[in-house]
């Protein structure tokens, strides 16, 4: 925390500066000039290839889910059957 309360010549200097009004035929020259510089790069950028593989592993997974539990619970009713029959 400050105390010193002495005027500050510098903060009075820059409260006098007018403020910054953007002029909107500046806003449009700067559009244009970033929409043509951009335009080459996004026409000559190759696109990117799409990978499947995630999305079959995505797929694959609950199924192989789905056989282990039947695998297991087919173990366990064979156990079951066996432990249970004399």
């Amino acid at each position: 925390m400050n105390v010193d309360e002495r005027p500050d010549v510098l903060l009075d200097a820059l409260a006098t500066l007018p403020t910054h009004a953007p002029r909107p035929s500046r806003d449009t020259r700067t559009r244009a000039r970033c929409h043509a510089a951009m335009r080459p790069a996004a026409a000559t950028r190759p696109q990117p290839p799409r990978r499947t593989s995630p999305h079959i592993l995505d797929r694959l997974l609950p199924a192989a889910f789905v056989v282990y539990v039947l695998v297991t619970v087919a173990e366990a009713l064979n156990i079951v059957s066996r432990t249970l029959v004399p």
